[in-house]
This record gives structure tokens, sequence and C-alpha cells, in this order.
């Protein structure tokens, strides 16, 4: 089954490492999904949003160890 998991939570889409691993992502092939951007991106506007939320970056399944080594190669 191709299920979609999360491989990195980031804390803004301020932050280089999120704008070069979807960077690389793309090179690599590997389709992502970002996950609550524009809802972290706006803190405070709805109504209880959690100040938390981190933006999610999900690969499916069978791609999580790749995207898991990209990841480890720009921390």
């Amino acid at each position: 089954m191709n299920n979609a998991v999360t491989v990195a939570t980031f804390t803004s889409n301020f932050d280089m490492k999120f704008f070069l691993f979807k960077e690389m992502l793309d090179e690599a092939g590997i389709k992502f999904m970002v996950v609550n951007e524009i809802t972290s991106t706006v803190d405070g506007v709805f109504a209880g949003s959690p100040t938390n939320m981190g933006i999610e970056i999900r690969v499916l399944e069978e791609k999580l160890e790749e995207a898991t080594q990209i990841l480890d190669s720009i921390k």
C-alpha cells in the first residue's frame, strides 16, 4: 500500500533546510507533499489552530529510506 509518511518537520517555511530538502527530493525524482505550510505560516489567524504546528514533508513509504538519506546529508 502506498501510504504517505512524514519524513521531516520544520518550524518555518523560511528555513533554508526546508527549501534545500524539497529541492533535493525533486532532483532525486521523489514525489512529496507539504502539510501545514499555510496554516503554520499564518500563526494565530485560525482560531483553535495550535501554535506549535510544524510544516511536514511527507513521502510514500517506499521512498522513506531514500528520503531519509537525503535529509541526513543536509543536517
